[in-house]
């Protein structure tokens, strides 16, 4: 479950964020042993600023360029349902021309096939079934087997098979990246990295603003909660189709509306029949 993963995640980042606290504090009491006044002329202060400023800078464009993968990962599976609307209006467009018990039972099987990935497939996904549903996969094997037996008597439906055929082929390899790229793709190194980061950073704060308390809380809080939203993000954005707190990032709302536009343009009652499991053969 995602929000498992969240809570994970928010937890490993909150205690770097202690641990690191804690260990600025003592290396801070350690130079303050080890070195007498005037020793260091004031000079450890900016040299602390700069190494801050440094290590910040380096996490900052870490944690933006993963970002940036993150974001582009979830166009990628917005395009995938939007693709899988688009080429189902091809799908029944190009068949337009068939005979109409052919053109009956594939439209249908565009029809059950977008149903079930609308509703099954967001559900098997937030459990954990990376290849989605199964009844989903029936329906668009179905779909393909039945493109591929037309019959093409007529020069129309000779020439519209091959945008039949395409429309078939781009809605399957839609839903399969659609199920495919929910998986989380960040690697456990580069959440090692990250946890690290904030350990650092931490100590570095706790180390420049030991002798400021209030200030140093403050700027503690304020940076572990940007790191907490950064990272709340990165984890949500790497797998959009589960659930956090029981709602998919992104909803199948092309999907259903492909299926809205569809009843209302091709308003045949058996076409919208309830969609039992296809049979295999």
């Amino acid at each position: 479950m995602l929000t498992t993963q969240v809570l994970i995640t928010q937890g490993i980042l909150l205690g770097c964020v202690l641990l690191g606290w804690f260990a600025g504090g003592l290396i801070h009491k350690f130079a303050d042993k080890r070195f007498k006044e005037g020793d260091l002329k004031g000079h450890e202060l900016g040299r602390l600023s700069d190494t801050l400023a440094f290590v910040g800078g380096a996490v900052g464009i870490l944690l933006g360029l993963l970002l940036s993968f993150a974001v582009a990962d979830f166009d990628d599976t917005k395009g995938s349902i939007q693709s899988m609307g688009r080429s189902s209006l091809t799908i029944f467009s190009a068949s337009e021309s068939l005979a109409e018990d052919q053109r009956l039972e594939i439209r249908r099987d565009v029809a059950c096939a977008l149903r079930s990935s609308a509703t099954d497939d967001w559900v098997e996904i937030g459990n954990g079934q990376r290849g989605g549903s199964p009844i989903t996969t029936d329906w668009l094997l179905k779909l393909n087997t039945d493109v591929a037996h037309v019959d093409l008597t007529t020069i129309q439906q000779q020439q519209n098979f091959p945008i039949l055929a395409s429309g078939a082929a781009e809605l399957t390899s839609a839903r399969e990246e659609l199920v495919m790229g929910n998986s989380a793709l960040i690697p456990f190194v580069v959440w090692l990295v990250i946890y690290f980061s904030s350990f650092v950073m931490t100590a570095l704060l706790a180390m420049h603003l030991a002798d400021r308390k209030l200030l140093a809380r403050i700027s503690a809080g304020m940076s572990w909660g940007m790191l907490a939203v950064i990272l709340f993000a990165l984890t949500v954005l790497d797998a959009p189709l589960a659930p956090v707190f029981g709602t998919p990032t992104l909803e199948p709302v092309p999907i259903q509306e492909t299926l809205q536009v569809l009843e209302e343009s091709f308003p045949h009652s058996a076409l919208w029949a309830e969609c039992t499991p296809p049979v295999k053969n």
